[in-house]
């Protein structure tokens, strides 16, 4: 009997306890919040999720509509290339989404630059003649690109000037086009003089220390008058300094008699060999 008394005692004393530290946690839990000042965590993701202002960036550079759209707490996932005018070239002209909208922070946004026109200004013939380096520098003043230089001989085009560029149309061309330039090598050999006027054939005659021996025929019509219409030797045939070259030269008026003295000089000879001096 005395052993049941203390085992009953002792469970009652076990109750006890437990039904006292349960009534002391839920008295806890109900007392704290109005004691003591509970700090408020936020997660990660709810940063995330408070909502922010869409910035304009249209009319920015590249540069600071990127830094616009960090400053706002969102992420300049795609900065595409469009065509547009001239006047806003290298300007933001698009965004997506529209300013003013409301987006969670941290969300993506895109925007779109203008490139420029799609088609440029483009005139070959102001290239043609030019040294290299200045055609090339006035075809990136037009906005459009270059695919290199291609080379070859030319009697008329100094060395490291232009001969011809390729495409040839005027006015404007599309900014995916590139322009190749054909560039001279200079010429070695006799010149061309077929086609010159003989004032001009005689200068470069002189200029490579050539003798020009002049026959005249009938001209064809008025315009060919005074204008080389052959020559012999054909242009690029090695020659030595002082060597001749025959041109027949293009006349309205009658043919004159190479070597022929004029009228009233005695003892003059026919020498067509030597030309006129």
């Amino acid at each position: 009997m005395l052993g049941e008394t203390e085992l009953s005692t002792a469970t009652r004393a076990i109750v006890l306890v437990l039904a006292g530290a349960s009534m002391a946690f839920a008295a806890g839990a109900l007392i704290a919040p109005f004691t003591f000042r509970t700090p408020r965590f936020v997660t990660a993701l709810g940063a995330q999720a408070q909502p922010v202002a869409v910035p304009e960036v249209v009319g920015m550079s590249r540069q600071d509509a990127q830094r616009a759209i960090e400053a706002a707490g969102l992420v300049a996932a795609g900065q595409w290339s469009e065509y547009g005018p001239l006047e806003t070239m290298g300007l933001v002209i698009r965004q997506d989404p529209a300013p003013g909208t409301q987006v969670p922070r941290g969300s993506p946004m895109n925007f779109f630059w203008n490139v420029g026109p799609l088609f440029r200004t483009y005139h070959p013939e102001q290239l043609v003649g030019l040294p290299a380096s200045e055609a090339e520098e006035k075809i990136a003043e037009w906005q459009l690109y270059t695919s290199g230089r291609s080379r070859m001989p030319h009697p008329l085009v100094p060395e490291g000037h232009v001969i011809a560029v390729c495409p040839v149309q005027s006015d404007s061309l599309p900014v995916s086009t590139t322009v190749r330039l054909l560039v001279s090598t200079g010429w070695e050999g006799v010149p061309v003089f077929t086609g010159m006027r003989e004032e001009h054939a005689e200068s470069i005659a002189v200029e490579h220390r050539l003798v020009l021996l002049v026959t005249d025929v009938p001209a064809s019509s008025p315009e060919k008058d005074g204008t080389v219409v052959s020559q012999e030797p054909p242009p690029g045939v090695p020659y030595l300094s002082g060597d001749s070259v025959r041109v027949t030269v293009a006349r309205s008026g009658p043919p004159l008699v190479q070597g022929e003295p004029p009228d009233g000089v005695p003892g003059g000879q026919p020498d067509g060999e030597w030309g006129r001096w």
